[in-house]
């Protein structure tokens, strides 16, 4: 008995803190600051989830470096998920050239 409560027990934690994290990306309202360049027509031109994709790199390129490409693009001198997005970052990591790879 004591191990099917400790089971809702974490169950029940497991389902409060999955409620909890997984609406704030939904709710938020990704804007671009003005220390960047204006997202391009090739970016423009596509879906919001790309735009916000776009956005988000150019917030946490820390993150985004740290999460390899897998899609080959390598050979194109892609080292991370942060050169499909952007190709040039400058002082204070505003973004100077952005890269279209992102939206293929």
């Amino acid at each position: 008995m004591k191990r099917i409560t400790s089971l809702l027990f974490l169950l029940t934690l497991i389902a409060i803190v999955a409620a909890g994290c997984g609406s704030k990306l939904d709710d938020e309202s990704w804007k671009l600051d003005k220390k960047h360049q204006p997202l391009p027509d090739y970016v423009l031109n596509t879906s919001n989830k790309i735009q916000e994709t776009y956005i988000m790199a150019s917030t946490y390129p820390e993150v985004i470096a740290q999460v390899p490409c897998y899609c080959g693009c390598k050979a194109d001198g892609h080292k991370s998920n942060l050169d499909c997005f952007i190709h040039n970052m400058g002082p204070n990591n505003a973004v100077e050239e952005w890269d279209s790879h992102g939206i293929a």
